[in-house]
């Protein structure tokens, strides 16, 4: 099951003890500044958490879906988020928790 917008807002406000406005507003500006800093091809980490990049890819043969013809993918960047260990070793004690 996927967790929407709203959830997600409402949770950090449960959890925050915050309204649910300043929960968004929060989101939003996490999001935009993440944003910013990729278009700049800047790497962003926080300890315990992990890090936002932005890597290339290489061209590469791919086909089309729609029509299932071979064609080319060409170079492009995304963004990659690597977990610190931190983060892995507390959601696997949260799951254990379930």
């Amino acid at each position: 099951m996927a967790v929407l917008k709203k959830e997600f807002i409402d949770r950090m406000a449960e959890i925050g003890g915050i309204t649910k406005k300043d929960a968004r507003r929060g989101l939003e500006l996490f999001v935009e500044t993440l944003m910013i800093y990729m278009a700049e091809n800047e790497i962003v980490r926080f300890t315990g958490f992990g890090k936002f990049e932005m890597k290339t890819t290489k061209e590469r043969k791919g086909l089309n879906p729609f029509n299932g013809t071979d064609c080319i993918v060409p170079e492009h960047k995304k963004m990659k988020f690597y977990a610190s260990e931190v983060l892995a070793d507390k959601i696997k004690e949260l799951q254990r928790e379930d």
